[in-house]
């Protein structure tokens, strides 16, 4: 037999549907996911297409997309699906619309996640599988106003630490965090508190994100915590959902996928 039973296997994908062009073959990547996905991360920009950017029938959209995947999927907001939208009252009407159809889109599904989610931020959700820890934080590039931003990644500061803490006593063999944007100086209001509590963990620890202009990248960000791994997934449309597999022992695998053939 392949691999542990208590390995995790899950897929990851961002920045789909783009448009109305990869819909078809987003869905035929969702319907044909291999037999062993536990469950699939998409990490934003799920509503990204210019025309329904921002609008409300646009995540109603992307959820009926996702929703024919056959294991639950969870979704982390990006950049475009709320920061980005032009002014506060734009990206507050999106951020409740993304939350409707998308922030808890799990709950479609029926599966054994005890998925926690954060009552401050949108987008923040936390649950512990087979002895690995996922956490997911609302982290986007997009400027918003300065005191949306301190606030927002304060936030985020509490709600990985609070989690960290909170399963200490469960012996976890490894930490995923999901986010969309990537781990800059942009982010430091949240990553450098957090590193501060990473490093001394002495768990493998892994921070997934979407593309920011490059392709499939796995890095080592912060010096000080070399348990502290990232990984940008390849650009949108290039590949099919990459399967992300957390070994019985903490170790991180990732298997890259030729995308489902157009027709």
């Amino acid at each position: 037999r392949k691999g542990s039973e208590r390995d995790v296997n899950f897929y990851v994908l961002a920045d789909e549907p783009a448009d109305l062009s990869d819909v078809d073959q987003l869905t035929r990547e969702l319907e044909t996911l291999p037999d062993d996905a536990e469950f699939v991360i998409h990490l934003g920009n799920a509503n990204g297409d210019l025309q329904s950017r921002c609008q409300e029938y646009g995540y109603e959209r992307a959820a009926a997309i996702l929703k024919e995947s056959p294991v639950p999927v969870l979704v982390t907001p990006g950049d475009l699906d709320w920061a980005a939208c032009g002014s506060k009252s734009a990206a507050t009407d999106a951020l409740y619309y993304w939350a409707i159809n998308l922030g808890k889109l799990e709950k479609n599904w029926d599966h054994p996640l005890d998925i926690d989610y954060s009552d401050d931020v949108v987008g923040n959700f936390a649950f512990m599988h087979k002895n690995v820890l996922f956490i997911s934080v609302n982290m986007v590039d997009a400027e918003t106003e300065p005191d949306e931003v301190t606030l927002r990644l304060e936030q985020n500061v509490m709600w990985t630490k609070k989690k960290i803490t909170e399963f200490e006593k469960e012996e976890y063999n490894a930490l995923v965090i999901f986010g969309h944007a990537p781990p800059t100086e942009k982010q430091g209001e949240y990553f450098w508190p957090v590193i501060e509590q990473i490093k001394d963990i002495d768990k493998p620890v892994l921070y997934l994100h979407a593309n920011s202009n490059g392709s499939f990248t796995e890095y080592t960000r912060f010096s000080e915590a070399e348990n502290f791994k990232a990984v940008q997934l390849e650009k949108r449309g290039r590949e099919a959902p990459m399967k992300v597999v957390v070994k019985e022992g903490g170790k991180f695998i990732f298997e890259r996928r030729d995308p489902t053939a157009k027709e």
